[in-house]
């Protein structure tokens, strides 16, 4: 699934060397015993596996509110995701061997924050001072800045389902957020589990040799947390703009 690589390389590469250059609820979900699903309500097991992608692709855009949380495998090992979707707004925390990014966009203004480890590794020599300079603020950037255009990809539900290479279907199977068929990927062999009960909407990703596992659930859930920080807690960067 794109989810993971949208995160590393739009958040973390795109917004910081790019941009400034110089389950909650539902408890862990994982899939059950391999028992098949003797009916499926709402029809999407007899559907094409690009059939059934579309329909939980559409299902996650009328939900309109959501929330990833899990871990998904990088480079660096584990990375801890957290994102929460209200409509267009959107405020997601990645932790990967001690790095934090955090990002957050409101009313179409993106900001993001990020640790130390976080910009003293992603900025190289100059990340200790950036790091003394933003310091726990967030960092305020111009939305229309291509640079972090890929910020807005983080609340499209096109762009989170994404797969690469095309999917299969997989077996139906019980997991912890109910009856579900498996869409697995051509390219990496993720897996992205579908409701097949109720609305077809996605429930839950594994990622390749089942390491690490995504957790998609309160759906239409409000998030009073996704709001605008205070004037005190920002750094404006808007006015360096990388666009021409």
């Amino acid at each position: 699934m794109r989810m993971a690589r949208i995160f590393v390389s739009a958040a973390v590469v795109g917004i910081l060397l790019a941009g400034c250059g110089g389950q909650n609820g539902s408890g862990t979900s994982s899939p059950g015993p391999s028992e098949s699903v003797a009916a499926a309500s709402n029809g999407v097991a007899d559907l094409t596996a690009e059939e059934i992608l579309t329909k939980a692709t559409a299902a996650l855009e009328t939900a309109r509110s959501y929330q990833f949380k899990g871990e998904m495998g990088g480079d660096d090992g584990l990375m801890s995701i957290d994102l929460k979707v209200d409509g267009e707004d959107v405020a997601a925390s990645l932790v990967q061997a001690g790095s934090t990014i955090h990002v957050l966009v409101v009313d179409g203004q993106p900001y993001f924050k990020a640790n130390a480890k976080f910009w003293k590794e992603m900025a190289g020599e100059e990340g200790a001072g950036m790091a003394k300079l933003v310091g726990g603020r967030w960092v305020k950037v111009d939305p229309d800045d291509k640079a972090f255009a890929d910020l807005f990809l983080l609340a499209d539900p096109r762009e989170m389902l994404a797969v690469e290479g095309g999917v299969v279907k997989g077996e139906s199977k019980t997991i912890d957020a109910g009856p579900a068929i498996a869409l697995v990927s051509k390219e990496d062999d993720s897996t992205l589990y579908v409701a097949t009960t109720g609305e077809p909407r996605p429930l839950l990703i594994v990622g390749p040799g089942n390491e690490g596992e995504v957790v998609i659930s309160r759906f239409g859930d409000s998030f009073p947390e996704i709001k605008v920080p205070a004037e005190s807690e920002v750094l404006d960067f808007t006015e360096f703009s990388s666009n021409p």
